[in-house]
């Protein structure tokens, strides 16, 4: 859609048009960005282009003072290896050579048999766990040669390819990267026998070697882990109903920014490989990137000749890379259009900070400078609307992996590096007080705070549920090993008891196709949110998957949750999945802005924004006078509020009285809204197709949900809040991308 010269001119006047002058007409401007990056957000700047010839590099300023390196955000200057310094180790027995010789000859041969069996069997199982456990048995003797040993395996049966590792053996599993987290987690599991460890590692391997597992959480444990109190008490439940009869569409609704998986490259080289195939690095649009069929040479550093690349790089972005800092800029500066005079009441951020990489490119400081630098422009953006933060898996060194506190020999604190830092940070910027930057460093960067009375925001680090952490398969018979959720508990309670209203806020799902979560984490989870939803909880918020969608959660009545009965009359709450702003996985840039009761803390509905990343090859050129423009693309209400399919057939089953087939004005949009909508799928099932089209910001690189089938999984997968659940739905619909 062409935007006409009265609407740019009006557009390009003013950063801070006012909120009452967004067009919210599915698929109308609401923001034509300037070419200007918004320095205003920063104390200088290394790099500033004239026309395009390269990114905006910002000067940063550290916590503390002093600035971050140019070195970190400059595409020239790509790091080669891990830091060396940063590197955490068990101890070293410094055992017997010959006994490490034996374990290690031991290993290669359960490799040789279990690397040549063509199909998962039983026995493929207790090979994987064999090993494992001659890995264990390696580290008590001899630490220091794991990362080796690991290296070596990698290479001899080809596991790169197998387990689709992008990176080198010696750059994934090597000393300073995966290699030293292994051998703790080695050393401080229990590998050994039928213990739940070895079982747990081997069916997260990327073939799965092993059947998850599948048992639930004990009914004793429940009763145990509540104190006996496993139902709300009938002070909560009755303050809960009399605020629902209390919501009215009249009311003047808080606006609430919500924004998700920012993944900033300063790293990002304009005329770079777009699309690159991955033969060295997993990040396109870098100096080092490239496509085979064009260009076949090895290299770190040095531009590839024009005629070799088949998709150079634009200043504004590309679908295939993370986000450049010229359009983050752009993105702040639409996000603080929309907002308008009035600017937000509120703001979440559901995580990753930091640009997708090689491994052995992150590092402490890159970690920090991303941090610093994105709550910097996110400041510049909201103004002075508080905002509630969480880790995502990318926002730490290495990536994906955080330590439980109860790993001996003070290992337990070897990140608290980056929670000292951050709640340094998130305190500087006025987003929280002492006592909960106390608890970020307390809770692995968590908290509970009431940023507005009545309402209490509880953050999690969700790399405790996630698969990918090494970390969490050490004692994975405990669903908690870390403490987080008994935080999480324990705040709920006190909610409950205060008559407060409760955000969750996270990054990983812990559900949908059950692909992301750990089993018993996600199960335990699922019961603290049926325990105190709808009364206490009144939303979920995730980022992660860059894609736009959601989860329900129903009263579980029964330990295993894959077995809880998932009709719309027993749903309590919903989790709300945000899009990203990054453009990797061929995604649209996106964010959100939530309509929100003051009373309830409610979400009456929501307006997602956007901006074609298709339409950025327009502005090249000295010749263009603006940059991306953002649209509106739909809001929840109007898009999803038409039940009359379901209640015609007489399958619609939330206990909300219609308005002539659609959701009434006085009902906000919560787990009987979205349980609902999954009903109306089901009865008119085109409607899945609008969904995913929603899902990727009507991306023209992702698939569109058209059939039957499809539509089928994705209703499971909207009702699907633990791995149990998830897992249980099969298919493999579940992803736009």
């Amino acid at each position: 859609m062409k935007v006409t010269l009265a609407v740019t001119a009006a557009l390009l006047a003013t950063c801070t048009a006012a909120a009452e002058s967004i067009n919210t007409l599915a698929g109308s401007p609401v923001y034509t960005g300037r070419l200007a990056f918004p320095t205003a957000a920063f104390k200088g700047m290394y790099y500033q282009p004239k026309h395009q010839e390269q990114e905006p590099r910002p000067k940063v300023e550290r916590q503390g003072g002093g600035f971050f390196p140019d070195s970190l955000n400059n595409p020239w200057q790509l790091p080669t290896s891990a830091p060396d310094n940063e590197v955490v180790m068990p101890n070293n027995p410094g055992g017997d050579k010959a006994q490490a010789k034996r374990i290690i000859d031991n290993i290669f041969n359960i490799g040789n048999q279990l690397f040549k069996v063509d199909k998962k069997t039983s026995a493929t199982c207790n090979l994987c766990r064999t090993g494992v456990a001659a890995f264990a048995e390696l580290v008590q003797v001899d630490a220091d040669l794991v990362p080796g040993v690991l290296v070596s395996v990698c290479k001899a049966f080809g596991l790169a390819k197998l387990f689709h590792i992008e990176q080198e053996c010696e750059r994934t599993f090597g000393r300073n990267t995966y290699g030293s987290t292994l051998a703790q987690v080695l050393k401080y599991g229990n590998f050994t026998g039928d213990n739940p460890d070895g079982y747990a590692a081997c069916s997260s391997t990327p073939v799965k070697l092993c059947d998850p597992p599948t048992e639930g959480l004990s009914e004793s444990f429940l009763n145990s882990w509540f104190g006996g109190n496993r139902e709300p008490s009938k002070e909560a439940i009755a303050r809960w109903e009399k605020g629902q009869r209390s919501i009215s569409a009249d009311k003047k609704f808080l606006r609430v920014a919500h924004v998700s998986d920012l993944h900033v490259d300063g790293r990002y080289m304009v005329g770079g490989e777009a699309n690159c195939n991955f033969g060295e690095t997993v990040a396109c649009c870098r100096i080092n990137s490239y496509n085979s069929s064009l260009y076949d040479k090895q290299f770190v550093h040095g531009r590839i000749p024009p005629d070799q690349l088949s998709k150079p790089a634009g200043y504004w972005g590309e679908l295939p890379c993370d986000t450049p800092w010229a359009l983050m800029g752009n993105a702040m500066d639409a996000l603080k259009a929309v907002g308008g005079k009035e600017g937000y009441d509120l703001a979440l951020f559901t995580g990753d900070l930091v640009a997708h990489d090689d491994l052995y490119r992150y590092s402490r400081d890159f970690v920090e400078y991303s941090a610093q630098g994105l709550f910097d422009i996110l400041k510049y953006a909201i103004g002075d609307a508080p905002l509630m933060p969480t880790l995502g898996n990318h926002d730490s060194s290495p990536e994906n992996t955080f330590a439980p506190h109860n790993l001996p020999g003070g290992r337990g604190h070897q990140y608290s590096w980056e929670t000292d830092y951050l709640s340094s940070l998130w305190q500087s910027k006025g987003w929280m007080h002492g006592d909960a930057a106390q608890q970020v460093r307390k809770h692995y960067g968590g908290f509970s705070m009431s940023p507005r009375k009545g309402l209490r925001v509880i953050s999690l680090n969700s790399d405790f549920w996630y698969w990918a952490n090494f970390f969490n398969y050490i004692h994975t018979e405990n669903p908690d090993n870390s403490g987080m959720l008994r935080f999480l508990t324990d705040e709920l309670f006190r909610a409950e008891r205060d008559g407060e209203r409760v955000w969750i806020i996270g990054h990983i799902l812990t559900g949908w196709q059950g692909s992301e979560g750990m089993f018993k984490p996600t199960e335990l989870f699922y019961h603290i949110v049926s325990r105190f939803a709808p009364h206490t909880i009144a939303a979920i918020f995730f980022g992660h998957t860059h894609q736009d969608h959601f989860q329900v959660f129903y009263r579980a009545t029964h330990a295993n949750t894959a077995r809880v009965d998932r009709s719309t009359m027993n749903a309590v709450t919903t989790s709300f999945i945000a899009p990203s702003v990054t453009t990797s996985k061929n995604l649209n840039p996106s964010f959100r802005v939530m309509k929100v009761d003051p009373d309830t803390y409610d979400v009456y509905d929501f307006d997602q924004y956007y901006t074609p990343a298709s339409e950025f090859d327009k502005l090249r050129g000295r010749h263009v006078h603006h940059g991306p423009v953002w649209r509106h693309l739909y809001s929840a209400r109007s898009a999803y509020s038409n039940f009359s399919a379901s209640a015609h057939k007489n399958t619609y089953d939330a206990p909300v009285r219609l308005d002539n087939g659609w959701w009434p004005k006085n009902a906000p949009i919560n787990g009987s809204f979205w349980a609902a909508l999954t009903d109306e799928i089901e009865a008119r099932p085109e409607l899945a197709a609008t969904f995913s089209l929603y899902q990727s910001r009507q991306s023209p690189k992702t698939k569109v949900c058209d059939s039957k089938d499809c539509a089928k999984h994705n209703v499971c997968y909207m009702r699907s809040g633990s791995k149990a659940q998830g897992t249980k739905c099969g298919g493999n619909y579940g992803s736009v991308v």
